[in-house]
C-alpha cells in the first residue's frame, strides 16, 4: 500500500512555489529561502536541481525537534531527471551524490522576513547523511557545529550563490544541470571521487550522501529508499534580534526530519511513521479521507 499526501501542505507547497518567484525571476518554483536538492557525479559534467520549496514554512519542526505536521510523502518524482543526468540505473550506482541546503541570504543585520517565517536571514538549513536506517523520526547523524570561525556568513553566502545559480540557469523544478553552471563542483567539491571536501566553506565531509548498489532500506512510510538525508536547522550567532523567531542552538544545527529519496524516485520527507488506519468497506472506502498528524491524506491501493 502506497500513501500519498495532498490536500492543505501540499496545496500551501505548490503556491508558495509559484508565488516566490519574482517577476525577474527565470525559475517561478525557487525563492530565496527554500532547500535545494542536489545531486552530482564526481567526473561527470551533469548535475541535477530539485527545489522543495520553502524551508521554514514547509519543513521547519519546533525547536525541540520535528513535528508530525511537516511530514509530506511523494512531494515530486525525479527518476526522469535523474535517468536522464546519470543513465537508467542511477537507483544502483555508487557513485552518485545526494545533498540539501538552502539559506534565505547571508545579511549580517539578521532582520526578519516582512512575512515573519520565524528564520533570522542567516539562518542555515543543511543535510547531514544517515548512517544507518536508525529509527523514524530520530536523528541517525551528529548534528552539524559551525562554532568556529566565520562559518556562518561563510556558508550563507555559498549556499545563496547556489540558490543563484538554480533561479537564473534552469525553468524546471527538477532539471539537469552542467557543472559549468551549477557550480556544485566549487561549493560541494571532492578532495578526490568518494573524498567529499568542505562543503559550503562550513561543512567539513561535506553534506552528501552517496548512493549504494542496493536500497539503503525501508524508511517507514516513505518506503524502499536510495538516499536518507537528516535536514539540520543552524541558528546563526550573532542574533541579536529574535522577535518571532523560533529558537535554536545558535551555529549548531537541530534535527527537523529526514528526506528521503526512494528507488522509484519519489522524494518525501519524513518526521514519523504513520500508523495503518483500517479501510472501511462498502462506499466509504472508495472516497476515505483520513487525517494524520494534521494533514489530509488519501489512501489508495496500487494495482
Amino acid at each position: 500500500m502506497k500513501h500519498n499526501t495532498i490536500g492543505t501542505l501540499m496545496a500551501f507547497a505548490g503556491a508558495t512555489l509559484l508565488v516566490a518567484g519574482s517577476a525577474q525571476a527565470a525559475n517561478s518554483y525557487f525563492a530565496p529561502g527554500d532547500l535545494i536538492m542536489f545531486f552530482q557525479k564526481p567526473g561527470d559534467t551533469d548535475t541535477v536541481y530539485v527545489s522543495l520549496g520553502n524551508a521554514a514554512t514547509l519543513y521547519r519542526g519546533s525547536a525541540a525537534g520535528p513535528t508530525a505536521d511537516r511530514q509530506a510523502l511523494d512531494i515530486i518524482n525525479i527518476s526522469t531527471t535523474l535517468t536522464s543526468a546519470f543513465g537508467s540505473g542511477w537507483a544502483s550506482d555508487t557513485s552518485i551524490y545526494s545533498g540539501i541546503a538552502g539559506a534565505l541570504s547571508a545579511s549580517t543585520s539578521a532582520t526578519l522576513q516582512a512575512i515573519n517565517l520565524g528564520d533570522q536571514k542567516r539562518t542555515i538549513y543543511a543535510s547531514k547523511p544517515r548512517t544507518a536506517v536508525g529509527t523514524v523520526g530520530l536523528a541517525n547523524s551528529v548534528a552539524w557545529d559551525i562554532t568556529l570561525g566565520n562559518s556562518s556568513t561563510g556558508g550563507a553566502t555559498q549556499i545563496v550563490a547556489l540558490g543563484n545559480n538554480l533561479e537564473n540557469n534552469t525553468t524546471q523544478r527538477a532539471e539537469v544541470i552542467s557543472t559549468g553552471l551549477s557550480l556544485i563542483d566549487d561549493y560541494n567539491p571532492f578532495l578526490s571521487p568518494g573524498i567529499q571536501g568542505t562543503a559550503f566553506n562550513a561543512f567539513q565531509g561535506g553534506v552528501q550522501q552517496v548512493g549504494g548498489a542496493t536500497a539503503f532500506g525501508s524508511f517507514g512510510d516513505a518506503g524502499s529508499v536510495e538516499f536518507a538525508l537528516d535536514l539540520y536547522r543552524i541558528v546563526p550567532l550573532n542574533d541579536s534580534d529574535t522577535t518571532g523567531e523560533v529558537s535554536g542552538v545558535k551555529q549548531v544545527g537541530s534535527f527537523e526530519g529526514t528526506f528521503t529519496v526512494g528507488t522509484d524516485g519519489n522524494v518525501s520527507f519524513i518526521t514519523q511513521t504513520i500508523s495503518p488506519v483500517p479501510e472501511p468497506s462498502g462506499a466509504l472506502a472508495l472516497g476515505l479521507i483520513g487525517t494524520v498528524a494534521g494533514l489530509g491524506y488519501r489512501r489508495r491501493r496500487n494495482a
